[in-house]
């Protein structure tokens, strides 16, 4: 089966071969990047996945969005009339890589005129045979400095960062002058799983509060993939892991406190749609990111840092695109990870210090002037880190792509 692009005053179709989405990382970059180009002009995006969350979208960009699930239903229902053929695009299409070079379903349906894959990925581990993926794409575009350099490491060759964005219309800059006696709000987002550790969050933020009764963690840690929290009790941090309702929630207030965090003392915001996550920035005073390993640039960091929240980042794999100790509190010790199902391979990986972390927490509690000169360097670092220039990068790659 061929698409031909429908002409729409002169605009080239671009496909995005992976679902948009406003509450995971992929329907992020995926959502962003079909909006900057609706807006741009130059190209018509089109989804080949079909969207299911359109109502938690922003509500500024629904006409542009109904505009692409237009051509999104255009595209998906083709491809539901032609179940099992590969559907030939005489356009370019966007197109995802993970662990291992592993595509999605979709990518093996979809190809176009020229094909581009965007690529994030935490297992240093590269099968051979694996390589041979990377020679199906005009160029891959890895999410993060160190993706690139592990991926030229194992002869990939056609590889450039591409690093993710941020909507300055939604991430503005805040302040929060904390009142004397108030609590002390402390923000850890990501899906709950060991490589973003969590479990470090938790036993530095136990010995914390055991020092100011007054603090409080807010989480975002739900999890779309429950089976991934197995192994976030691997380094006898934490105990067991949430349990999962019938309606795919966790229960990580339960959690923590059977792992010595009483239930006042935490605040779990379940699934929070990207647009709305200003509405607690405004409340936090410090965000700690003490991560094993980010294939990007860790997306939930780069938006506290574009809101001026004081934010505690460890120094390894993709965290090292947004470090600068001018802006940012950086976790420096970084010890050797061990590899845990489903990972082979960790190099590059880092073991944050709970001491560390918590030496940061004190340092942001006690030093609020510090804290805020922070808080205004790291608005003045993200300004250049918006979607419309990542677009534009998008636009030269293409071109470069033929």
């Amino acid at each position: 089966m061929t698409i031909n692009a429908r002409q729409n005053s002169g605009r080239r179709w671009l496909g995005l071969n992976w679902q948009i989405n406003p509450t995971f990382g992929w329907g992020v970059l995926g959502l962003n990047l079909a909006l900057q180009a609706e807006q741009d002009g130059r190209f018509a995006p089109v989804p080949f996945v079909p969207t299911i969350t359109r109502d938690a979208s922003p509500p500024q960009y629904q006409p542009l969005i109904d505009r692409i699930l237009a051509r999104e239903r255009i595209a998906t229902e083709l491809l539901a009339q032609h179940p099992g053929e590969r559907c030939c695009c005489d356009f370019p299409v966007l197109h995802t890589l993970g662990n291992r070079l592993l595509s999605n379903d979709a990518a093996e349906k979809v190809v176009g005129n020229k094909n581009l894959a965007v690529i994030f990925f935490e297992d240093t581990h590269i099968p051979p045979h694996s390589l041979e993926v990377a020679k199906r794409f005009d160029l891959i575009l890895a999410g993060s400095t160190w993706n690139a350099e592990v991926l030229r490491k194992n002869r990939v060759q056609n590889v450039e960062v591409f690093l993710q964005g941020i909507d300055h219309s939604i991430f503005l800059p805040v302040t929060k002058p904390r009142s004397p006696g108030a609590p002390f709000v402390i923000f850890s987002g990501g899906k709950l799983e060991y490589r973003k550790g969590q479990d470090i969050v938790v036993a530095a933020f136990r010995q914390f509060r055991q020092r100011h009764a007054e603090s409080i963690l807010v989480t975002a840690w739900h999890n779309h993939w429950p089976k991934t929290m197995e192994g976030i009790a691997h380094k006898g941090h934490v105990r067991g892991t949430p349990s999962v309702s019938h309606d795919a929630q966790l229960d990580i207030g339960g959690w923590l406190e059977m792992n010595g965090i009483p239930r006042e003392a935490s605040y779990n915001l379940g699934v929070v749609p990207n647009h709305l996550m200003p509405k607690v920035h405004v409340q936090v005073d410090v965000a700690v990111f003490p991560n094993r390993c980010e294939g990007g640039t860790n997306l939930m960091a780069m938006e506290c840092l574009a809101s001026g929240v004081p934010t505690i980042l460890s120094a390894n794999t993709g965290h090292l695109d947004l470090i600068d100790a001018r802006h940012c509190y950086p976790l420096t010790v970084q010890d050797q990870v061990d590899p845990i199902p489903p990972y082979q391979g960790t190099e590059g990986w880092g073991e944050s210090s709970v001491d560390e972390v918590l030496e940061s927490l004190e340092r942001v509690y006690r030093g609020a002037a510090e804290a805020a000169q922070y808080g205004a360097a790291s608005v003045r670092f993200m300004e250049p880190w918006s979607w419309k220039q990542r677009f534009e990068e998008l636009v030269r790659h293409l071109e470069r792509a033929g």
